[in-house]
This record gives C-alpha cells, sequence and structure tokens, in this order.
C-alpha cells in the first residue's frame, strides 16, 4: 500500500508549459486528503519550486537541489549537504580555464559567471514559450534547464559575489553546454571518478553536480524512515537521470512516458507523458485501489 508518494518537477509534475495542470494540482489534494503524503523532490532550488505548488494552494514537504536540501512545510531548511570546499575550489579553476558556462546553488542564491548571459538566456527561453503557446508549437522539453530560473532572476548573483563560507555554502553545480559539443563529457570524465560527488541530468543541455550523499533517493529514504514508512510503501515519479536514485530504491516507481529509454529501464511502471498529467494519472489509480 503507498503510504508517502515522492515526485520530480520539470517534466514530470510541470506540464510542457511548466507549470502543474489543474488535473495534477486535483489529484494531489485528493492525495492529501486519503492521508497519502505528498512530497515534491526536484533538482530546482526552494525559491524556484514554491511558486509553481502555491499557484494551487498546495503545501508539502520539499527536497530540493536533488537532495542537498530539505525544508519542512513552514518552508524552513532542516538539513543541507554541501559540497567539499577543496572539490568546489578545483571545480571553480577547470570551470574558468576551460570557459565551461556554470551556475552555483547555495540555499538563498544562484551564483553565475555573466549574471547579464545567464538573465537573457532566461528571458529569452520565456519569450519563445510565450510564442509557442499562441502558435501551437510544442514546447522543447529540453529547456527544462532555462525554466529552473523562471522565478530566480531576483536571486541571481554574479560569481564574483561568491565566497565559500560556513554561511555560504555550495550545495549544487549546474554546467551548461550544447549537446553537441565536447565541455559537457570533458567535465564528466575528469571528475566522475571524485568519491564526494555525484554528477547527474536533468536535460541533454546540463550536468548536476551535489555531494555524493545528496541524492534524491537517499533524501527519500531518510523521510520515509522518519516517518516509520517503508521504502516498499513509497512511490516515486520521474523522468531524469537525477531521479534515479529515487526510482531503483522505492517499492512503486513511475517513469514518465517522455523519460529517455535509461531512465525508463530504472522503472517498475511507465506513466503518461508529462503533457498528459501523467502524475494525475498514477495518483488515481492509486486512490481506486483504496
Amino acid at each position: 500500500m503507498v503510504k508517502l508518494f515522492v515526485s520530480d518537477m520539470d517534466g514530470t509534475l510541470l506540464n510542457e508549459e511548466h507549470v502543474v495542470s489543474e488535473r495534477n494540482a486535483k489529484a494531489i489534494k485528493a492525495l492529501q486528503q486519503a492521508d497519502i503524503e505528498f512530497v515534491i523532490a526536484t533538482g530546482r532550488a526552494y525559491n524556484s519550486a514554491r511558486p509553481m505548488l502555491d499557484a494551487h494552494k498546495i503545501n508539502c514537504k520539499m527536497i530540493n537541489l536533488n537532495g542537498a536540501a530539505v525544508y519542512n512545510l513552514d518552508g524552513d531548511i532542516e538539513t543541507k549537504i554541501p559540497l567539499e570546499i577543496d572539490t568546489v575550489k578545483e571545480m571553480l579553476n577547470y570551470l574558468e580555464e576551460t570557459e565551461t558556462a556554470y551556475s552555483v546553488m547555495t540555499d538563498k542564491y544562484f551564483y553565475v559567471g555573466d549574471k547579464e548571459a545567464f538573465v537573457n538566456r532566461v528571458k529569452g527561453m520565456l519569450r519563445k514559450l510565450e510564442i509557442e503557446k499562441y502558435t501551437n508549437i510544442e514546447t522543447d522539453d529540453a529547456y527544462s534547464s532555462d525554466a529552473q530560473f523562471i522565478h530566480e532572476l531576483a536571486y541571481i548573483k554574479d560569481m564574483s559575489e561568491f565566497s565559500y563560507t560556513d554561511d555560504t555554502t555550495a550545495l549544487k553545480f549546474m554546467i551548461f553546454g550544447e549537446p553537441s559539443d565536447s565541455k559537457l563529457p570533458h567535465f564528466l570524465k575528469t571528475f566522475e571518478g571524485y568519491e564526494d560527488l555525484d554528477i547527474t541530468s536533468s536535460g541533454p543541455d546540463n550536468l548536476e553536480v551535489t555531494h555524493s550523499k545528496a541524492q534524491k533517493g537517499f533524501a527519500v529514504a531518510e523521510y520515509a524512515a522518519s516517518r516509520g514508512i517503508a521504502m516498499e510503501d513509497v512511490a516515486t515519479i520521474g523522468d531524469s537521470l537525477n531521479d534515479r536514485s529515487m526510482l531503483q530504491m522505492a517499492g512503486h516507481s513511475y517513469a514518465m512516458e517522455n523519460a529517455s529509454p535509461e531512465v525508463k529501464a530504472m522503472a517498475k511502471f511507465i506513466a503518461p507523458s508529462h503533457r498528459e498529467d501523467g502524475v494525475a494519472v498514477v495518483i488515481e489509480e492509486i486512490l481506486n485501489q483504496l
């Protein structure tokens, strides 16, 4: 029996317009009313994820930055797992030397190498979404990397303002590059052997780097244990490689139809696409079995 339902956001709970649909919102509320807890597990920062839920008055616990930060119902951070300072310095040196685009996320801000260029990139994505909304052209799901920052423009700072201290710890790096160039593979080859790093991805144009202990599956397992819930009674749903640990660890795991074959192979079941309210479809099936 499912006692805890955990959902990714981009490409999963959010539709092609990068919002929570009415059907998904209704299903989540019905799940909560049935005393099955709903939790978000996302690569997004809290400030980026929260507005999506507030639009439908949905309140839930949130696992953010792939498990590097966990927030309670009041929006207060409960736990955070920062990257090792020596590894951060090595990555920063490498990224600057190779002129690779990146951002550093703390629990409060995004730090980027070229703030103006980064903001313009996100604004360009917003204009593209608005044009497509009125021309019936399907949105390219690869834009999910940019969509994560729609609500974050006020929190973006230039990298020159970043300093690693006890109060400002790096929780996640995002490495950006065109799928056709070699910068992402080269970064992966350079750092994939670091035991203190977990390197994954939420799209073909990015790599996501957190501490090896900061993974969605680990955070879900820890929270389930604190609630006395066995992982066999946990349902997880996602579409990207950064969902892999929670898909592999949960008793009921669902990969979206829009996920890659690699991600689908990690899940026990396949849910309809995020364009077809796949999260709602799965929740409705669970509720019908009560």
